[in-house]
C-alpha cells in the first residue's frame, strides 16, 4: 500500500486515499495526536488513519509507529511524495483505530428504537485503557488521567455485564483498576443492586412525567428532522423526527413540540426548540417526559397563518448548536445506522457494543 504526502499551507497531509476530510462530522473518527490530527471514515473499515501534520517535530516521535520509517522520513522533508508503507507497529495502528472508534461512538452513536444505546461507563473504561496504549502519540499529555476520571463509575457497569461477557468485563475491570492506581485516580467501588436501582429510579424521575397536554383543536402540524450535530448523543431517537402542532383552546393558540427519545444512562433531560422564521421565531424549552422531549408555549394567533415554507422547527442543545447548520445527508445518516446495527452483532466489537447487542 502506498501513502500520498501533500503539503499545503505548511500542513503535511498523509493519506491512503480512503478517508475524506470533507465527510460530515458524524462519519469521521478523530484522534488528536501530538503535532497532527488523525482522521478516517468511521464506517469504512479503515486499515490506517489519514493525518494532517501541522508540527512535524512534535509528530516525529510516533509517525514511524503508524506509517513506517519511510513515510516518517518523507514527511520531515516537507515535500510532496508517494511513499510505500513499510511494516509499522500493527498493534499501535489497531489501538489508534480502536480509540478513534470508541470516541466516535461516544459522540455519535445513533441510538434509536432499533439501535440499542451504549453504556457510557463501559465506553469510558475502554477509552481509558486504549488511551494508555497509545499515550505516547496523543496531543494531551494527561489524556490517560482525563480518561480515567471519566471512567470512575465504570466498575459497577463492568460488574453488571451479562454472563457471556462477564469474563471480558472482569479483565477490563482489573486492568482499569491497575491503571487508575498507577495514575493516582480513585475509582468508585461497585454499587449494590439496590443502589443501582435507586440511581436508575432517580434518573427516571428526572426524565419522567407525562408532558403538556394537547387539548383543543389542531390548526396545523408537521414534522422536521433533528440534526445529530445539534443534540447530545444517545438523547433523541436517531431515526425519529420532531413533531410540532398548533392548537387552539379556550381562545388561546399554543405551539406543542415533541421529539422521541431513547433510554440511555446520562442522556440529556432538556433541549430547546425554535419555530418559525428568524425575525418572529418562537423559542420554547423541551423537557424529557416519558418516551420523549416535549414542550409547549403560547403563541400569537398569527403564527397559525404562516406560509408552509416558514413553518420551520429547529431542535437543539444551545451549547452544542448556538446557530442552525446545514441539513444532514439522509444517505450518510443511514450509513451510520447500518454500521451501528452491524457492530451490535460483531464478535470483534467493543465491550460496550457487545453489551448493547446482548440487551436486544
Amino acid at each position: 500500500m502506498s501513502t500520498l504526502i501533500r503539503v499545503r499551507d505548511g500542513v503535511a497531509h498523509v493519506s491512503s486515499g480512503v478517508a475524506a476530510a470533507e465527510d460530515p462530522s458524524f462519519l469521521t473518527a478523530v484522534v488528536e495526536g501530538a503535532g497532527a490530527l488523525l482522521h478516517w471514515d468511521a464506517t469504512a473499515g479503515a486499515q490506517r488513519p489519514d493525518a494532517d501534520i501541522h508540527d512535524i517535530d512534535a509528530a516525529a516521535g510516533w509517525l514511524a509507529d503508524v506509517y513506517g520509517p519511510a513515510v516518517a522520513a518523507a514527511a520531515r522533508t516537507g515535500a510532496e511524495a508517494v511513499v510505500e508503507i513499510a511494516a509499522p507497529e500493527t498493534g499501535i495502528v489497531e489501538a489508534v483505530l480502536r480509540l478513534g472508534h470508541l470516541t466516535w461512538a461516544r459522540a455519535w452513536w445513533p441510538a434509536s428504537a432499533r439501535i440499542a444505546a451504549l453504556d457510557p461507563a463501559l465506553l469510558a473504561a475502554e477509552i481509558a485503557l486504549t488511551s494508555h496504549a497509545v499515550s505516547h502519540l496523543l496531543d494531551d499529555e494527561e489524556a490517560v488521567e482525563h480518561a480515567l476520571r471519566d471512567a470512575v463509575d465504570a466498575a459497577s457497569a463492568l460488574a453488571a455485564l451479562p454472563l457471556p461477557l462477564a469474563a471480558d468485563g472482569a479483565a477490563v475491570s482489573t486492568a482499569l483498576a491497575e491503571l487508575a492506581e498507577d495514575h493516582g485516580v480513585a475509582l468508585r467501588p461497585v454499587t449494590t443492586a439496590q443502589e443501582a436501582m435507586i440511581a436508575r429510579e432517580e434518573w427516571a424521575l428526572a426524565a419522567g412525567g407525562t408532558g403538556p397536554s394537547a387539548a383543543g383543536i389542531e390548526l396545523a402540524s408537521g414534522t422536521a428532522p433533528v440534526r445529530w450535530a445539534d443534540v447530545p448523543a444517545q438523547s433523541i431517537d436517531a431515526e425519529g423526527e420532531a413533531r410540532w402542532s398548533l392548537r387552539q383552546h379556550d381562545g388561546r393558540t399554543t405551539l406543542h413540540v415533541e421529539v422521541p427519545a431513547v433510554d440511555a444512562e446520562g442522556a440529556a433531560t432538556t433541549l430547546e426548540a425554535r419555530f418559525g422564521p428568524s425575525d418572529s421565531a418562537v423559542d420554547l424549552a423541551l423537557e424529557r417526559a416519558g418516551a420523549g422531549f416535549t414542550g409547549e408555549a403560547g403563541v400569537p394567533a398569527s403564527v397559525a397563518f404562516l406560509p408552509p415554507g416558514a413553518r420551520t422547527l429547529w431542535v437543539h442543545d444551545p451549547v452544542l448548536a448556538p446557530s442552525p447548520g446545514a441539513p444532514e445527508s439522509a444517505e450518510a445518516r443511514e450509513r451510520v445506522i447500518r454500521f451501528a446495527a452491524d457492530r451490535l452483532k460483531s464478535p470483534s466489537a467493543s465491550l460496550a457494543e457487545r453489551s448493547a447487542g446482548a440487551s436486544r
